[in-house]
């Protein structure tokens, strides 16, 4: 059995298991039925502190987001950074 969270049968398991998600994964994520609202939720959260798109990756840190969201609705007290800590100087 697949651990919870990620699937072995329908061969997404590595996808959803992936710490970075993109735009559309998200917006099913959060809003499920309703995602196509996202662009204008998450404009609106991302004033509140949505961590933002991640520039390197192209995508969202999604247990950030998932963090940042807990905290919104009062299931979580810790803080976590809205973006990155800088530009990598590899």
């Amino acid at each position: 059995m697949a651990p919870r969270g990620t699937s072995s049968s329908n061969g997404k398991g590595a996808a959803s298991a992936s710490l970075y998600k993109p735009e559309h994964e998200i917006a099913l994520l959060v809003l499920g039925g309703d995602a196509r609202r996202w662009k204008d939720v998450s404009a609106v959260l991302e004033r509140e502190g949505l961590p933002r798109v991640d520039a390197m990756t192209g995508m969202r840190f999604w247990p950030a987001v998932q963090a940042f969201l807990y905290r919104r609705h009062g299931l979580r007290q810790d803080h976590v950074p809205a973006k990155a800590d800088g530009d990598e100087t590899w």
